[in-house]
């Protein structure tokens, strides 16, 4: 399908932060989470098309359907006519390390992807 993209960009910001085991935040107050953080940050910026899926992360191809559901939601909130041109969200640490690995995939099987359809 050749079409001119419509395409839509959030500049987006995962910070790690703790892991918080409930238990114990139910059990003392001064309880701030597991002290597990490495204080990263992943930052991108993330363009996509509104009518195909052609999504770059950082000017590189990435696909993120079905993989990185993070990105994909801003996709859908553009769609909805929600469109937000930054944000930044927490995420936990162990899911932080999860996301970081889900990025790196995504990315190779976007360039995977542009390799065979050139």
């Amino acid at each position: 399908m050749n079409h001119i993209h419509q395409t839509k960009k959030t500049h987006v910001v995962f910070v790690e932060f703790d892991d918080v085991n409930p238990a114990k935040l139910a059990a003392d107050l001064r309880y701030f989470g597991e002290g597990n953080s490495k204080n990263r940050k992943l930052e991108f910026d993330f363009e996509f098309c509104l009518e195909c899926n052609h999504r770059l992360l950082d000017g590189k191809p990435i696909m993120s359907q079905g993989i990185v559901d993070e990105l994909e939601k801003y996709v859908t909130q553009a769609k909805r006519n929600n469109h937000k041109n930054s944000t930044q969200v927490t995420v936990q640490h162990s899911d932080f390390e999860v996301l970081e690995r889900l990025i790196k995939r995504a990315l190779e099987f976007g360039d995977l992807r542009q390799k065979i359809s050139d």
